[in-house]
Order: structure tokens, then sequence, then C-alpha cells
């Protein structure tokens, strides 16, 4: 080997050094809280490594930052002419920092922005995370637009991964924009077909998470299972995200602890890369909801709070308007009324249907339960006409009750404790022995929760929790 030959051989392996050092000294600064120092760190690998960005494979920008279906970013697979773009994927993972952060959402779109208009737009890796930052920041038109030209290069119908890339990103705008049902046909043609290896993680979990949101939760548990994730310890490369699609399967079945249980792991996972933005994961809104319908409303309150703080600090409607509905569900009184009133607004601004029928419903119940008749009727009724399944028909059956003579959702006090213990996953059996009852009365206690509430069973039981007290 000539001299030359072994210049050139460490011209090229710097780059790399350079990255691979990056990896493994940001994962230690995250881990003792320094997110900050460990951004600046891949900010200057990523500037170093690019004044020879020939030097750089798809692999070395992997793992830089979070990103669901990191290993897009892995890819060598490029865009057919240039193979893949380097200046492409370091923009979009620039773009990931600030986003995951939290931080500079006006930058964050700024970098998607740039890569998107660049000549390595049609790069899987860098277009991907560009994509996912703008629905981040709620910009779907933008993200739309992105999508929709892209489908018009012939190379994003050749290549499987392109493809699949492709019709999972405009899964999830519409699933950000609340046509659930259109996500969850994008999401299933995805897993019909033999997937990319590189997003098969990241498409089983948005799967299954648009299916517990249409109420298909049976579903989502066996495409989970079906995806190989089989636990909290589980080591998959997409364990955040399918912890937090198995979450939402248990918050739609009722199971709250175990939800509660899933989303703080979710928590603890995308923790340990510094993500800290609801609107990457709004995990703390969900860990809300579970722990509040468990009676741990300190806790859950808490939850919320802090996940509306980080939501003002990005800025979308959106994120401030998922945990200020988690807000209002853990306060359950003129407090929570309240944080239900602006989350109705910002959400109904955002234009996502599905949260603002899920929040017009919850309201109508907390108004319901305070007495407040009127009110009631008004956010029930604007529920019902949502038309977005199951929310506007649990909102339509209420007021066809509230029609009814007499019918009031007040429970006795042995009902209210059968009802919570039911809610916190517990058998029938375990709620008699807690209460000191026997089977035959939880029983008789259920029935009349049921019959009261309007519900026909446990599953119903979760979405008529504001009912409760």
């Amino acid at each position: 080997m000539t001299a030359s030959d072994l210049d050139r051989q460490r011209a090229v392996g710097k780059p790399r050094r350079l990255l691979a050092e990056a990896r493994r000294k940001r994962q230690e600064l995250v881990s003792r809280g320094r997110w900050q120092e460990a951004d600046v760190l891949v900010e200057r690998a990523l500037r170093d490594a690019l004044y020879d960005a020939s030097a750089v494979s798809g692999p070395d920008l992997a793992y830089l930052a979070y990103a669901p279906g990191a290993q897009a970013l892995g890819s060598e697979e490029g865009d057919g002419r240039f193979g893949y773009s380097t200046v492409a994927r370091s923009g979009a993972v620039r773009a990931l920092l600030l986003a995951n952060r939290g931080l500079n959402r006006t930058e964050a779109v700024r970098q998607a922005n740039l890569v998107l208009g660049s000549p390595g737009r049609d790069d899987v890796g860098g277009f991907w995370a560009a994509v996912l930052t703008l629905i981040y920041a709620n910009e779907l038109p933008a993200a739309n637009g992105a999508c929709v030209r892209a489908s018009a290069v012939p190379l994003w119908t050749r290549s499987a991964l392109h493809r699949d890339a492709l019709a999972l990103l405009r899964g999830r705008i519409w699933a950000a924009s609340g046509k659930m049902p259109k996500a969850v046909s994008a999401f299933g043609r995805v897993r019909e077909r033999d997937t990319s290896p590189q997003l098969a993680g990241v498409a089983a979990a948005w799967y299954a998470e648009a299916l517990s949101a249409v109420g298909q939760h049976r579903q989502a548990y066996i495409e989970l299972h079906e995806s190989g994730f089989d636990g909290a310890g589980t080591n998959h490369p997409e364990r955040a995200q399918l912890l937090a699609a198995r979450s939402a399967a248990h918050l739609a079945a009722g199971n709250f602890q175990l939800g509660l249980e899933d989303a703080l792991a979710c928590g603890e996972c995308v923790g340990t890369w510094g993500v800290h933005n609801p609107a990457v994961l709004p995990w703390r809104s969900r860990a809300a909801l579970c722990a509040s319908a468990l009676g741990r409303s300190d806790f859950a309150v808490v939850l919320a709070r802090r996940e509306h703080e980080l939501a003002q600090r990005w800025g979308t409607a959106h994120a401030r308007g998922i945990a200020l509905h988690a807000l209002g569900i853990a306060q359950r009184d003129s407090r929570g009324v309240e944080a239900f009133l602006e989350a109705e607004s910002l959400l109904s601004r955002s234009l996502d249907t599905m949260e603002t029928a899920k929040v017009r419903y919850g309201l109508g119940c907390l108004l319901l339960s305070l007495g407040r008749l009127e009110e009631a009727r008004e956010f029930l009724g604007a529920a019902a006409d949502t038309g977005f399944q199951p929310w506007s028909a649990y909102a339509a059956a209420t007021v066809r009750r509230m029609a009814d003579d007499g019918w009031k959702p007040s429970l006795t006090e042995q009902e209210k404790k059968v009802a919570r213990l039911a809610l916190a996953g517990r058998t029938n059996k375990e709620v008699a022995l807690g209460l000191h009852l026997t089977a035959r009365t939880v029983e008789f206690h259920l029935s009349n929760t049921y019959r009261k509430l309007g519900i026909s069973g446990r599953e119903e039981l979760a979405t008529a929790a504001l009912l409760i007290g």
C-alpha cells in the first residue's frame, strides 16, 4: 500500500471515527442529564465530518438523534442518481435534534424545508426525518405537499423502502389531522405486504396505535404480538414506539395499570435520547389519563402539567391541546373544565377531528357530573356531530339519556368504589376480596353502574370514567 493510499484511508476513517465517538459520548452525556452538551457534540461531529461528505456512509448518520424508523437514516439505499445524500441526512438530523428537545420549532422547520428543497430530497433517510419533523411541528400541509411531490417521482414507487416510507408518512399525516380511518387503511396496506425491514417495527406500532384510536384494541394487541414485541424489556429497535402503541391499546381496553406502566417505560426509553417534546411522543399525557383512571389524581396532574409546559415551549396548538385534555381529566373540577375548554379551542383549530371529539365528549361528561346540564348537552351534542367513532356514538347516547326524565349519572359511594377498582383492572373476585363483599354483590353494583351510566360493560366504563366522580 502506498503512502497516498494510507493518507486516503486515514482521511476516510476520520469522519467515521468522529461520528462513532459522537454516538458513544452522546449516550454518556444524556445519561447524566446533559442533553444540550450532547446535541452540541453531535452538531460539531456532523460539521467536521461533512468537510469530506464522500467519506461518510449512510450507517454513520443513524442513531445520532432519536427517530422512529431510524434505520432508514442508516440505509445505503439512495435516490438512484447520486447514492444516499449525506448532506440531506445531516440536515435532517439537525432538524430532529431541535424537534426532540422541543427548543426551536421555527429553526427545526427551516432545516426540514432546506432538506426537502435540496437536490438530495429523494434520499429516503433525509426525506423521512425531514417530513417527520414537519409532522411534529404540525406543519401538515407542508408535510403532505412533500409527500405528494415525491409520489410523482418514479423512484418512490420502484424502491420498496421508498414506497413504504412514503405510505407510512402519509398515514402519519392523516393520523395527526384526525383522519384516523384513512390512517388505519394506509398502515394496514403496508403491513399486508412484505414491509421493508428498516420500517417493519414502526409500521406495526403506528398501525396498532391507529387501531386503538378507532376502538379496535383487540386487533391492536394481535398486531403487536405478531410484530414480535413481547414486553417492556424487549430489545427492539422500535421499543419506544411499540411501548407507546401498547399503552394506547391498554388505555382503550381499560387496562389502566398496564397502560400506565407502558407509558412510563416509553418515557424512560426516549429519555435516554434526551427527547422532551410531547409532539414527538405524548407519553406523559397517556400516563396521566391512566393514572387518573386509577385514582392517582395528584400524579396525573403532575404529569399533565409538565406535558403542558413542554408543549407550550414547542408552541403547537395540537401538542398543547393534547396535554390540556389530560389535565382536564386529571383535575375533574372547575379547573378541569377550564383546561378542557382551552383544549377544545386549540384542537378544533388544529383540525384534529378525533381529538376534538374526545375532548368534547370528556368535557360534556365532566360538566354533567358537576350538574351543569345545559353546558353538558351543548358539548355532548357537538361531539356527536363530529361523526368520529366511537366518541360521537357515546356522546349521542348520553344526550339521548339526558332527555329521559329523571336520568342522572349519580352513583352511590359503594358503586363508585367498585367501579374505580374495576377501572384499575381488578377482576370481580379481586374487587370482592378488596371490599369484603361477595362476588354476587360486586356484580350487582357493576350492573347498576352500567345501567346508570348507560354503558354495556367494563370496556365502555373507561370512556365514562368522568361520570363516576
